[in-house]
């Protein structure tokens, strides 16, 4: 990677698509990760405890309600599986039972929420389904997800995980895709349409769908790469590959 695309905030992304062998649920987990060159203050949502659990909640929320779903309670087990995965501070799925999103790199916690809910601005309602582009944004809304914990660790570059770690876990998991005609139907009945406000809206202010914070978007040119991987989870097949 090139200096020049070292000092630029860029986004690196991995989803786990798992395709139902049964009718009943599986899940995805997804990552998206976050790099600047520049040094950020650590901001108290992070080093605060009751506000990092505050701030993810109502962020989470924050989403939700504009898409017309229940919000989520907080669910301690969750977070504390979240925050001892974290301090490996390895960029990767923890290969547990829950759905799961990763965010590194964020100024600070509900900036790492804006760079997944903004990933609606391209998830397709007439044509609902899974999409790496998106995988991020259906996780967070997925009207059956009840609950969610969330837990981070201050990396600051080891393993090559940079700034606070974040992790968030989903219970019942997200994104499930069944199979044959099928395929879609859960993404058609957990995916509302938004009923509030505008797509591009966010928590925070300061994050925007071209800030470089938000989605997808390897072998575009644009100077973001991604990665697709799973974890083999019960009946379901994974489907993995390395983009470019």
């Amino acid at each position: 990677m090139s200096t020049q695309r070292n000092q630029k905030m860029h986004a690196f992304a991995s989803l786990s698509l798992f395709l139902l062998l049964t009718p009943f649920t599986t899940a995805a987990s997804t990552i998206t990760i976050a790099t600047s060159a520049t040094p950020q203050p650590t901001s108290s949502s992070y080093t605060s405890d009751s506000e990092f659990q505050s701030d993810m909640l109502k962020a989470h929320n924050f989403y939700r309600s504009e898409q017309n779903v229940s919000n989520l309670v907080w669910n301690d087990t969750s977070a504390d599986y979240a925050k001892n995965w974290s301090r490996g501070c390895v960029f990767k799925h923890s290969g547990g039972p829950l759905g799961e999103n990763l965010a590194s790199g964020y100024a600070n916690a509900s900036a790492s929420i804006d760079a997944w809910g903004l990933e609606r601005l391209h998830y397709n309602y007439d044509k609902p389904g899974f999409s790496e582009e998106t995988g991020h944004f259906t996780q967070l809304v997925w009207s059956n997800t009840t609950s969610v914990g969330c837990g981070r660790t201050e990396c600051d570059e080891k393993n090559g995980t940079p700034g606070w770690y974040v992790v968030c876990e989903y219970w019942p998991q997200g994104n499930i895709v069944g199979t044959g005609d099928n395929k879609n139907i859960y993404f058609k009945e957990n995916v509302k349409e938004q009923t509030k406000g505008k797509a591009g809206d966010t928590v925070e202010s300061g994050v925007s769908e071209t800030s470089g914070c938000a989605g997808w978007r390897g072998g575009r040119g644009d100077g973001r790469e991604g990665v697709v991987a799973g974890v083999m989870g019960g009946l379901a097949v994974v489907v993995a590959g390395l983009m470019f």
